[in-house]
């Protein structure tokens, strides 16, 4: 497969959901009442336009490598790592008040 292209949007779009989970203390894709409720928000918020996209999320892993272990151990989590209808990907992590980690990564394909 060929690699994914960072993107800088997609960064800002992971790194706006990390800040928002780690604030409010909760892993969830769509968070209720934060500024950028759902991924659609984050990535308009960014100023990315997409054809696709998708989101890994994940909590508390100590290390980059760990947090990518676990993602390839589970089934959609993968799925998104090795999904061909991706071409770009941003990646952010966030510590909350207590120091634990809350990890995103950002997948997409922009519109033509």
């Amino acid at each position: 497969m060929p690699a994914l292209a960072t993107n800088s949007r997609l960064v800002l779009a992971a790194q706006l959901h990390a800040n928002q989970m780690a604030q409010l203390q909760q892993m969830e894709h769509t968070l209720p009442g934060a500024t950028y409720p759902s991924p659609a928000d984050r990535l308009a918020a960014a100023g990315y336009a997409w054809r696709t996209y998708g989101e890994n999320i994940a909590f508390n892993y100590r290390s980059p490598e760990e947090v990518l272990r676990g993602w390839m151990g589970s089934s959609g989590h993968r799925a998104n790592i090795l999904s061909s209808s991706f071409t770009e990907m941003g990646a952010a992590v966030a510590r909350d008040g207590q120091g634990r980690p809350y990890w995103v990564q950002v997948f997409g394909a922009p519109r033509s």
